[in-house]
């Protein structure tokens, strides 16, 4: 009989952990955007340097989508995403110089998606880009992307609809950088 309730204590055990294991995922990997790269192959070339998380809690090292997690693939946090995706549009288009006079830094400032609706879903980014040439600031705004989408009340439709939602999010904060007439007056 003792034998009986460890089996069933470990089993338990197992599938516990089953069960939390599968409750953290990587966000999907960034894929450039023709359309951003088509937006930096009038600009000079540039170096992406250091993006930091101007945020705490949720959003920075993982965004809740109902009960399950998604975690950045790269770096550890959200800030590294975002600087390694606009690295991914910089070197589509050929733009990508570490050793150019040009830099782009980050700070992330919001960083969330809404995974909890019944029939409808949402997700925002907001960052701050600064562009310097030489070590002189030339540019520096925030910018801001806001998307929804048609979603479930069943997590197994939901939860994969949102996770996929975020590259396309980070994409559309990117072309708000890049076709900003100033950003492009800058880097030219």
């Amino acid at each position: 009989m003792i034998i009986i309730h460890r089996r069933i204590g470990v089993l338990a055990a197992a599938a516990a952990l089953a069960l939390l294991s599968a409750c953290t995922t990587p966000a999907p990997v960034y894929t450039a955007s023709v359309e951003n790269a088509e937006s930096l192959k009038k600009l000079a070339a540039t170096s992406v340097g250091e993006f930091q998380l101007a945020m705490s809690g949720s959003g920075a090292t993982s965004i809740s989508l109902r009960a399950d997690n998604m975690v950045s693939p790269v770096g550890g946090n959200y800030a590294a995403y975002l600087a390694e995706a606009l690295r991914a549009e910089l070197s589509l288009a050929g733009k990508l110089d570490p050793k150019s006079p040009f830099e782009i830094t980050g700070s992330l400032l919001k960083n969330d998606i809404a995974a909890g609706g019944f029939s409808t879903n949402s997700g925002e980014i907001e960052a701050r880009f600064v562009l310097k040439r030489d070590g002189q600031e030339r540019y520096s705004a925030v910018k801001r992307a806001q998307a929804q989408w048609e979603s479930s009340f069943v997590g197994a439709v939901a939860i994969p609809k949102a996770r996929n939602q975020y590259p396309l999010l980070v994409q559309q904060v990117l072309k708000e950088l890049l076709t900003d007439p100033e950003f492009v007056k800058a880097l030219r």
